[in-house]
Parts: structure tokens; C-alpha cells; sequence
């Protein structure tokens, strides 16, 4: 009798995971770059009004992808509820983001920083324009989450 119930109980262990709905892997985050390690996001319309006091600050952006870039993928425009945007850009060119992703729920972290001169002065790639801003977030890490149309 014994042996019967751990059968039956082992069967019903066994059989779970087919009767368990899967993870949508559609549904999952891409994370590109770093894992995150910032919790709490900074408000994106103060960081705009005076990035200087948060320069050299590791922050937390959450919003939408407002624009990306369309060359490589390097920077990305976050935008919140409210209509503040701020423009993160990986300066070494390690986070490159889908060109497709605009309109997506993104999380940046990244370092508010000037953009270096040399990034600044560089002439347009002809095939896109780059945004620069005297202050960006150096792109660390990013998280994009699908949007309902994905």
C-alpha cells in the first residue's frame, strides 16, 4: 500500500510541469549590458531640469523608449509618464539596443555624465543622426520589456 501511494504521488510530481502553465519567453525582459543593481529610479524630469547634480551619480532610468538609434543602436531616449525624457548612450558602443524597440517599457542604469568631446565633435554617421546633449546616461545596463504589440 505503501508503494502504491509514493507511485501515485511520484506520477503526480512527474506529470506537473505538463499541467503547469510555461513561462512565455516572449514575456520575459532582454537585458543588455549589466545586470541592474540600482533599485529605486530616479524622476527622469528632475534629472533633465539639472543634470550637474546628478553628474557622477550611477542612476536609474524607467520609462519608454521614446527613439533609438537607428545606426547601431547606442543610444536610447527615455521618456516617463509625464513627458520628461533623457537620452542614455553607451559610450563604448557594449549596449547596443533592437532598432524595433521604440514604444517598449525600457530600465537603463548608467552613469550621468558629460558626453566626451571627441563624442560630441564626431561628424553624423550619414545613414543617422546622433542626438548630443551636453549630459547623458552612460549606458551600463538595460532591461526592455516587450509592449503589448510584441
Amino acid at each position: 500500500m505503501r508503494s502504491l501511494r509514493t507511485l501515485v504521488l511520484a506520477t503526480a510530481l512527474l506529470a506537473l510541469p505538463a499541467i503547469a502553465p510555461a513561462a512565455d519567453p516572449a514575456s520575459a525582459p532582454q537585458r543588455f549590458g549589466a545586470a541592474l543593481q540600482v533599485k529605486k529610479p530616479v524622476d527622469i524630469a528632475r534629472l533633465a531640469k539639472d543634470p550637474a547634480k546628478f553628474k557622477g551619480r550611477t542612476v536609474r532610468l524607467e520609462g519608454t523608449v521614446k527613439d533609438v538609434c537607428q545606426g547601431k543602436g547606442c543610444w536610447v531616449e527615455v521618456q516617463d509618464a509625464r513627458g520628461a525624457s533623457f537620452i542614455a548612450r553607451s559610450l563604448d558602443e557594449s549596449v547596443l539596443l533592437p532598432k524595433d524597440c521604440k514604444g517598449q517599457r525600457v530600465v537603463v542604469e548608467g552613469l550621468v555624465t558629460t558626453l566626451p568631446r571627441a563624442a560630441a565633435e564626431e561628424p553624423a554617421p550619414a545613414d543617422h543622426a546622433c542626438p548630443r546633449p551636453t549630459y547623458v546616461v552612460a549606458t551600463r545596463g538595460v532591461e526592455l520589456a516587450p509592449s503589448p504589440a510584441h
